[in-house]
């Protein structure tokens, strides 16, 4: 039984994924800064190799991450949707991009030594000042 489903804006990319997230996060980064163009971005932690791509495919950029990790994100080359992200120890799905956000909440929030001072942090959420635990130094 496939657990999450999603897809890009304009319904070009359509992905499922067989398992509950292991995790759920709000990062604060400036690199999510940038490639969200807000204050954080909302991922789902998964192993990727739950996450199968059923329609269209990904296009994809990478970038070096303050802690000298690439970061890959990839996204639809039609609409511009970001869809996942990952580096050598993590895969991401965007929330955004899931079929129902609404059953994944925020249970972490990471890099707050980068938070921009008005950004919002939910209070019920575990808080690390960067990496937490999961991405084992990513």
């Amino acid at each position: 039984m496939t657990t999450l489903s999603g897809g890009c804006r304009c319904g070009k990319i359509r992905y499922t994924c067989d398992t509950a997230p292991i995790t759920v996060s709000f990062c604060y980064c400036t690199d999510c800064q940038k490639a969200s163009g807000g204050p954080f971005c909302n991922y789902a932690v998964v192993p990727a190799e739950a996450v199968t791509v059923n329609q269209g495919a990904t296009v994809h950029y990478t970038v070096e991450a303050s802690t000298g990790n690439v970061v890959k994100r990839e996204f639809c080359a039609h609409c511009g949707a970001p869809l996942f992200a990952s580096t050598n120890n993590v895969f991401v799905i965007t929330v955004g991009s899931l079929d129902d956000p609404s059953t994944v909440p925020p249970a972490i929030a990471i890099w707050l030594d980068s938070a921009q001072p008005w950004a919002p942090i939910p209070e019920n959420v575990e808080r690390f000042a960067r990496n937490p635990p999961i991405t084992l130094g990513a």
